[in-house]
């Protein structure tokens, strides 16, 4: 019950090119061609100017996503327009781009978030600050799928620099994944523990903090220098939450024993077990109200119900 599935991990053999940028950014996108020109933008009028673009389109060419990042790009050179043949999914899309790079430093990019201009200064100043440190993340605001800030930021109480052991276990204490997705990595922390595992789907990122814990300790930066874009209704990760909890509960049972032994380890199973069952219920019945509203939104005659 408690095994994982054998794993489909690459590694990144090939170093840093001379006279290449010192960051290479990927940026998957799929289907949303109204939000990545924005974040493009973002990006490319921040202070820190030395780095690679490089959008991969997981999409089927029809939405109008590569006329949306020629548009926002407007012949800047840095940027890099690919579009795959067939469907990769985020994680082996994730690895293709990070192959194909250039940088020193390798950081990952939403479609639909923004960065405020001084993002990747602050990240870079940070590794180059704290040569442990295999990566560095940071806090960020919210925006509304309308384009609303709201008022509050996402500035958590962690340390500038955290032992890798210490926050590998601070991770396995929590169903919530501290870290945002949008991190910069070093390149040899990918030489060292691999590329985005595909059997963790939409949540691979998550096992990525978990396992490069393992070789290096973790930076925080406190200024909230990322915008946060809410979700699309339909997005997966609502409509696939089963599935989502389920890789969760393989990724948690994965690094529980590289973190505690004995009663420890014990204790941490039967808490992982606990937040899967809680999860799935939740999940269940707020699937089941979702369905009832869509129901009676197509209905006239069931508005009525309650």
């Amino acid at each position: 019950m408690l095994s994982d599935a054998t794993e489909d991990l690459r590694y990144l053999t090939s170093p840093r090119i001379e006279g290449g940028p010192r960051v290479s950014i990927i940026m998957p996108t799929f289907r949303r061609s109204s939000q990545i020109g924005e974040s493009i933008r973002s990006l490319l009028d921040g202070e820190y100017q030395d780095f690679e673009l490089l959008v991969r389109d997981d999409g089927d060419g029809t939405d109008g996503t590569q006329a949306a990042v020629a548009a926002a790009v407007a012949g800047d050179k840095r940027v890099h327009y690919h579009r795959n043949a067939v469907n990769l999914g985020i994680a082996r899309n994730l690895n293709a781009g990070i192959l194909e790079s250039r940088g020193e430093f390798i950081s990952v990019c939403h479609d639909h978030d923004l960065y405020r201009v001084g993002f990747l200064k602050a990240m870079v100043a940070a590794l180059d600050r704290l040569p442990s440190a295999l990566y560095v993340h940071c806090a960020s605001d919210l925006v509304m799928q309308g384009g609303t800030t709201l008022a509050r930021a996402e500035i958590q109480d962690f340390s500038e620099l955290t032992a890798g052991r210490d926050w590998l276990r601070f991770m396995l204490s929590t169903p919530h994944c501290p870290v945002c997705a949008l991190t910069l990595v070093r390149r040899v922390a990918h030489e060292r523990s691999g590329l985005y595992n595909p059997a963790y789907g939409f949540i691979t990122d998550i096992d990525m903090w978990m396992r490069l814990s393992a070789y290096g300790d973790v930076a925080y930066v406190r200024e909230p220098h990322l915008l946060l874009r809410e979700r699309e209704e339909d997005h997966q990760a609502i409509r696939n939450w089963a599935q989502i909890t389920q890789n969760l509960f393989r990724i948690h049972v994965r690094h529980i024993p590289r973190a505690y032994r004995g009663w420890r380890r014990f204790h941490a199973y039967i808490r992982l077990l606990h937040w899967r069952n809680r999860y799935l219920v939740l999940g269940t019945a707020r699937s089941i109200k979702r369905s009832i509203l869509f129901s009676v939104q197509k209905d006239p005659a069931l508005r009525g119900v309650r």
